[in-house]
């Protein structure tokens, strides 16, 4: 049911701080990409426990859990796990990390999103982001939203994160309230934000959209290439067959 690519690559950097993980089971399809905050300690040990603990809350959902309620829960539990992680003599790391999570059951998408890596998805020739950055624009309206000359002026501070896995209650979250359905041929990208900071989104879509195989590789590829790259990359790509 469906066609699962991945790649994830250091760019430029000395240690790889984004973890990905993928669980296929009975007609269903987990994912998540983490990226680990650079800007706080332990951040390749944040994205993994995360990500293992996403995985690990999959596989052990009840079945009378709907996923929507399921993905709201395991946010609070992988912000609870990751804020507890502590060094040999019990001190709190202060570690984090984004996290962008997606659970296909049956052609219905669920998904959840904290801190600014996105998810994406193609269809009919033109991609769409599902998720919003978290981030310090975010509280001013969205970059978006904003003239060039204020956006300028709150560069160096917008890309700062208002919300992440590990802060001990998460202050902003997305999740759909209600199944996504899928159709045959659709694209879903979990992404972290080395990609979509080095390449265009015009070329990521182009990508997403084209009918060859391995767009993950490809996509990190594009973001090595770019001469913006200098960040991890960490790209899941699914796409939905029948």
């Amino acid at each position: 049911m469906y066609e699962v690519s991945t790649s994830s690559v250091p760019g430029s950097r000395e240690e790889q701080q984004d973890s990905f993980r993928v669980r296929e089971s009975e007609g269903a399809v987990a994912a998540i990409v983490c990226d680990g905050m650079g800007g706080l300690s332990n951040g390749a040990l944040a994205s993994k426990t995360a990500a293992d603990k996403f995985i690990e809350l999959c596989s052990g959902k009840a079945p009378d859990v709907s996923w929507t309620d399921f993905t709201v829960s395991a946010a609070r539990a992988l912000d609870e796990c990751v804020y507890k992680l502590s060094d040999s003599r019990g001190a709190r790391l202060r570690a984090g990390t984004t996290a962008a999570a997606a659970v296909i059951d049956g052609g219905a998408l669920f998904w959840l999103s904290v801190g600014d890596s996105r998810i994406y998805i193609a269809r009919g020739g033109e991609i769409q982001r599902l998720t919003r950055d978290h981030n310090y624009f975010l509280t001013l309206g969205g970059a978006r939203a904003l003239t060039r000359e204020r956006y300028e002026a709150e560069a160096r501070r917008g890309d700062a994160l208002i919300s992440f896995i590990g802060m001990g209650g998460i202050d902003v979250m997305d999740a759909n309230s209600s199944p996504l359905a899928l159709m045959p041929g659709d694209t879903l990208l979990l992404t972290s934000d080395g990609l979509y900071k080095a390449a265009r989104e015009e070329a990521i879509g182009r990508i997403l959209c084209d009918s060859l195989p391995d767009k993950a590789p490809r996509l990190t590829y594009l973001a090595e290439s770019s001469h913006k790259s200098s960040d991890n990359t960490t790209c899941v790509v699914i796409k939905y067959v029948a």
